[in-house]
């Protein structure tokens, strides 16, 4: 009588194989939804980075006006057209 083989138990093969699958599938998932947050975080970081720009020049602005208003020339400007002030040898014209 011939001795007959015996069948490998491969269920434990199978076992293995489905956990390297589900974890595969679960690490695709994440990888996509990472993508995702990473690709909106970009867009965000760009967007905040052109409003520091326009408010970092904002505040130069408003820096440069700031010197301007504590100049005589401001001074004068602001006395004539504020409270019409005038030189005393000065002679205003006005339209009618």
């Amino acid at each position: 009588m011939k001795k007959r083989k015996k069948k490998p138990n491969r269920t434990g093969l199978y076992l293995v194989m489905t956990v390297v699958l589900l974890f595969c599938a679960t690490l695709g998932i994440h990888s996509i939804s990472l993508r995702a947050t990473c690709r909106s975080l970009q867009e965000q970081k760009t967007e905040l980075e052109a409003k520091k720009s326009d408010l970092e020049k904002e505040a130069k602005s408003i820096e440069e006006q700031k010197k301007y208003m504590q100049t005589n020339e401001y001074i004068e400007e602001m006395a004539r057209e504020k409270f019409g002030l005038v030189y005393d040898d000065e002679i205003v014209f006005k339209a009618k």
